[in-house]
């Protein structure tokens, strides 16, 4: 099987414009370890199809992206793009909630009159001294009562849970997966390792392994063109291949995190890399990682 017709589901990725988006503006000129969002500002189906020109891209999942004002508003704009171009990308949403707020099953409720709801995040991403990796301004959703008992309320609606967390966080959210078997979570972006100093990428790996001992959480293989602006192939298979081993090919899905990693990488060069990683994996291996796997998790 070629790369090119082997089908691809991606798992992860945005689309947006400043006005609907208004954080965008911040980061054109840089301020964001991914770079400068100045080409990729507004990011729609035209310019998505475009990147991924001459990929067998069945379906993909889109996930929120800090969409200014409420929340549900942005799963409207989502399911009206979707139901306006021929491939029907996106296929899934995820939609943006706090888990602490208190009128959070009314957005539940909400978020879910779209057939195509398929879970939530809440970026948690706080480091104790560099803001430039925070997404949060704080660390305390995750042994919060009040948050805890939102993660508590996705199970009533059938909602997985993104874990966007950085490697100081995992153990406190490896706790949580524990606490809740019956709720779905995927770690994002391979579990973000923008500090990849040897103590750094240690805690990352234990703190990887700790997640993985629970058979409801997996593993979204995405962000290393991200997390590495300046990456190579090295970079690349320095994160990819430990979340491989460590959650095994069943627990890893494949996603673009476009137009994100796009700022550092093309799609071709995104999967040419993966493919690299992969080499040594069956055909049916590589189907579970760029696929199956995320049909599973998203139920597509």
């Amino acid at each position: 099987l070629g790369v090119v017709i082997m089908e691809i589901v991606d798992s992860h990725m945005h689309l947006w414009t400043p006005e609907t988006h208004h954080w965008l503006q911040k980061v054109r000129n840089g301020g964001h370890p991914a770079g400068k969002f100045e080409p990729v500002l507004t990011y729609l189906v035209d310019q998505y199809k475009n990147d991924i020109t001459g990929y067998n891209i069945t379906q993909c999942v889109h996930v929120e992206a800090n969409w200014a004002g409420d929340p549900v508003g942005e799963t409207k704009f989502i399911e009206d793009i979707a139901k306006s171009n021929p491939e029907g990308y996106p296929q899934a949403i995820v939609g943006h909630a706090d888990l602490s707020a208190d009128n959070l099953e009314d957005v539940f409720k909400r978020h879910c009159q779209s057939k195509r709801m398929r879970g939530i995040r809440q970026v948690l991403n706080h480091h104790p001294t560099k803001p430039i990796f925070s997404e949060q301004d704080h660390d305390n959703f995750l042994t919060d009562p009040k948050w805890l008992s939102g993660v508590a309320l996705l199970e009533k609606y059938n909602l997985s849970l993104e874990m966007q967390v950085l490697p100081c966080q995992m153990k406190r959210s490896a706790e949580v997966a524990k606490k809740f078997p019956g709720v779905m979570f995927m770690v994002d972006h391979c579990g973000l390792p923008y500090e990849r100093d040897e103590a750094k990428m240690k805690e990352w790996r234990e703190g990887l392994t700790e997640l993985s001992l629970y058979p409801n959480v997996y593993c979204k293989v995405s962000g290393m063109f991200a997390t590495d602006p300046t990456w190579d192939q090295d970079s690349v298979t320095s994160v990819v291949k430990p979340c491989l081993e460590i959650f095994g090919v069943d627990r890893c899905v494949f996603a673009s995190n476009f137009p994100v990693d796009r700022i550092n990488g093309t799609f071709g060069q995104l999967i040419n890399a993966l493919s690299v990683v992969l080499q040594s994996y069956s055909e049916e291996e590589k189907q579970k990682f760029f696929a199956s796997n995320a049909k599973r998790f998203y139920r597509l």
